[in-house]
């Protein structure tokens, strides 16, 4: 190498070292990207990757603070290192997110491009007094049926929010609390949506999972009372374990409420479950309103393995779920119908 090839290769290294230097941080099992630099989008903002602005308290949860150093405002953005894939993507959230200013956006989202991402996002985008704060989009947004906006008022700051991604459809849900899996009952839920159209991403589009929390327009916030958003945990193809939920309880031994089969389904879908002792057994279908659809077990029945069917002809398009009740346990799955 000559002095002029090795005097251009620094200039190179100092010139991007914004890129290549960028913190990395390890949280709920996979590597984080921590972004630094600017004034890149989303807004166009800049972007702090110190320690202020991103990072994991002793509880081992992540924090995202948008803060105003020398000046100026910065915002938070962390994202995977490795490529994600089709699955479930689950977020714990710790805060009052619906009460932000009308200039912040919170983003859950999986991303390629401006034109393969998929996304839940909580904003007032810049309209204040605005009520349906949540969404949940399927890039490009501006295409008609791609996003789905809903009402979100919190009684706690403990939210889930989740995108299940699959080649032909990407079924959304918000609720309230923290939960791995179903939660004890359909009411908990905030909003759920199935988008099935033609602009959902295919895993060969490499998307990275991204979190962060930014201002619109690179607008400044003028209500600082939500400035800092806490993400508990993130469930994602990357990082699984925690999905096999009830594996390793001992209460659960013998009791068991299979994924139905096929999902999505139309019109009939099929659902396998395991009793551990003889006795009375309740299995039912609710609508996303808690509203009981249909009972397809109500009976005695002995110990052991058992599947039934449910019909979903005359209902609307959606998630549904499926509770199994004995008389001291119970367990619920989601389902998704698509006619």
């Amino acid at each position: 190498m000559n002095k002029w090839s090795g005097i251009l290769l620094s200039f190179l290294f100092i010139a991007f070292s914004g890129v290549y230097a960028q913190r990395i941080i390890h949280f709920a099992g996979v590597d984080w990207q921590v972004k630094d630099g600017g004034p890149w989008g989303p807004g166009p903002n800049y972007w702090s990757g110190s320690t202020n602005s991103v990072w994991i308290d002793d509880s081992g949860r992540l924090h995202l603070k948008i803060r105003k150093e020398n000046g100026r405002w910065y915002c938070a953005e962390v994202n995977t290192t490795a490529y994600t894939s089709y699955g479930e993507h689950r977020f714990w959230v710790e805060g009052m997110i619906d009460r932000m200013d009308k200039n912040i956006v919170l983003g859950l989202f999986v991303y390629a491009s401006d034109t393969q991402e998929i996304d839940v996002e909580y904003s007032k985008w810049g309209v204040e007094g605005k009520t349906d704060v949540g969404s949940f989009t399927v890039q490009p947004y501006t295409t008609p049926g791609n996003q789905h906006s809903f009402e979100s008022p919190l009684d706690s700051a403990q939210t889930t929010h989740f995108f299940d991604w699959q080649p032909g459809y990407v079924s959304f849900g918000s609720m309230q609390g923290h939960y791995y899996g179903a939660p004890p009952s359909p009411n908990y839920y905030i909003e759920q949506w199935v988008y099935s159209g033609s602009d959902i991403p295919n895993e060969s589009d490499n998307l990275r999972t991204h979190l962060n929390l930014w201002l619109l327009n690179g607008q400044a916030p003028q209500d600082l009372t939500v400035t800092e958003v806490i993400i508990n945990d993130v469930v994602q193809p990357l990082s699984t374990s925690v999905l096999d939920e009830g594996k390793t309880d001992p209460s659960l031994k013998g009791f068991d409420l299979k994924q139905n089969y096929p999902n999505p389904f139309n019109p009939s879908t099929t659902i396998e479950y395991e009793v551990e002792n003889q006795g009375r057994v309740h299995l039912a279908v609710f609508n996303n309103l808690g509203q009981k659809i249909q009972d397809l077990v109500n009976c005695k029945q002995k110990r052991g393995r058992h599947q039934v069917s449910f019909k979903a002809n005359g209902l609307p398009a959606g998630i549904y779920f499926y509770r199994i009740q004995t008389d001291n346990k119970q367990l619920v799955r989601k389902m998704v119908y698509v006619p």
